[in-house]
């Protein structure tokens, strides 16, 4: 049953990035990720309000970090993937927000003192060839097409972003549950958002009924149900075992993109995104990062 649910919350947040396709044409990254975060953040507060047991307990001092971590986890790993996705499928933006525990275990060694192996620096140097490979291929087969490299690098500021994200929250809120500080990161995030609120509520009423639909999927779909199943199996599965499940969600993504958009990418950027996949997963060979709950929650 465990693994049977992860496979469910793979396929739905490979779902996301097409969710984002059909939003695009309509409003831009900045509102999409207002609009989103903001019934993201109001769907936490009502189960911290009914479940007494997953509200935070946070001390004053803490609130500087959240509203910092906030940034990096919403406006700052979230409006580069959407933005990208005006250059790039929504098969391939997944595969560059792959390289997010490539950068944590970079970070960690930098600002946890974990140990950086030979081996996770080869790592590295492969999942950036194949990165490199992805966007000068695959640039430019996006619903939005536009052939613009520089515009699809911007999606490798998401996993950036990210794992700073990821260190910092596990050197400063190791005391909160994940589930808990998740949440509330995010709330604190939103909040960050709240000046692009009037724009994107206004624009709320160009999105027809079937955007809407997508727009309650990444809601709900791609991230309440999905963030309830990981947190689920982490108890009941080692992390190694629970994580090995994220390296298929550029593939959940792809065959979102192919039945639901009937796109596929060039042979020559789906091989990149291959390559991109092994060197991340060599990053991860003997890596305390790894095995944190929140170091691959990018979607």
């Amino acid at each position: 049953m465990v693994h049977i649910l992860l496979v469910i919350a793979v396929v739905l947040w490979g779902g996301v990035f097409v969710a984002y396709a059909y939003l695009l044409p309509t409003i831009n990254a900045t509102q999409i990720v207002t609009i989103r975060f903001a019934l993201i953040s109001i769907c936490y507060l009502v189960i911290f309000a009914l479940v007494k047991k997953s509200r935070p307990r946070v001390e004053k001092r803490q609130l500087g970090t959240l509203f910092l971590l906030g940034a990096l986890g919403v406006p700052g790993s979230q409006l580069p993937a959407v933005h990208a996705q005006n250059y790039l499928s929504p098969s391939l933006a997944s595969v560059l927000i792959t390289t997010s525990p490539a950068w944590t275990a970079v970070f960690a060694a930098w600002l946890l003192r974990e140990r950086f192996k030979a081996i996770q620096i080869l790592g590295f140097v492969v999942a950036f060839f194949g990165a490199l490979l992805v966007i000068t291929a695959g640039s430019g087969t996006g619903v939005l097409s536009v052939d613009n490299p520089w515009g699809a690098t911007l999606c490798l500021l998401s996993p950036f972003m990210w794992a700073l994200f990821t260190v910092i929250s596990k050197r400063e809120l190791s005391d909160l549950k994940p589930f808990s500080s998740v949440g509330i990161c995010l709330i604190a995030g939103t909040l960050v958002m709240v000046p692009f609120l009037p724009s994107a509520i206004n624009d709320m009423s160009l999105l027809t009924a079937s955007q809407w639909g997508w727009m309650a999927y990444t809601v709900v779909g791609g991230t309440l149900i999905p963030y309830y199943i990981w947190f689920w199996a982490l108890q009941r599965l080692e992390a190694s075992k629970t994580i090995a499940y994220m390296y298929t969600v550029p593939f959940a993504a792809l065959l979102w993109t192919w039945i639901v958009l009937s796109l596929f990418p060039d042979w020559w950027a789906a091989f990149g995104g291959i390559i991109l996949i092994g060197g991340v997963m060599l990053t991860q060979k003997s890596s305390v990062t790894s095995n944190d709950p929140k170091s691959e929650m990018t979607s």
